[in-house]
């Protein structure tokens, strides 16, 4: 698929959102702008990569299973392991009380 440019002019305040949101979730501004816009347009309420990980690794899932649904809802995304991970890392340092990925593989065999 070729990809092309464009320029787009936005107001102070809502480039200043974008910045923080790429900014918090370690990811490019152009990649962000790239999944709002796909997610617009395909119908889905706005949602990233890591929000949407977020939200399975707080329902229990594995991190391979995690995995698999986040490249079932955004196909074209370049989400790894690695990134499943950092974002389970993310929310036990925030404090939040998710299970680690082998306690999830674990609650599977139970």
């Amino acid at each position: 698929m070729a990809a092309r440019r464009i320029t787009v002019t936005l107001p102070e305040d809502v480039y200043d959102a974008l910045t923080a949101e790429a900014e918090e979730s370690q990811r490019k501004l152009s990649d962000l702008v790239r999944d709002a816009v796909t997610q617009l347009l395909s119908g889905d309420r706005w949602r990233s990569i890591g929000d949407v990980a977020e939200e399975y690794i707080r329902e229990g899932l594995t991190n391979a299973e995690v995995l698999e649904a986040v490249r079932e809802r955004f196909p074209e995304a370049r989400t790894s392991m690695q990134s499943v991970a950092f974002y389970r890392s993310r929310l036990r340092k925030a404090g939040e009380n998710v299970m680690s990925d082998a306690e999830a593989r674990r609650d599977r065999i139970t």
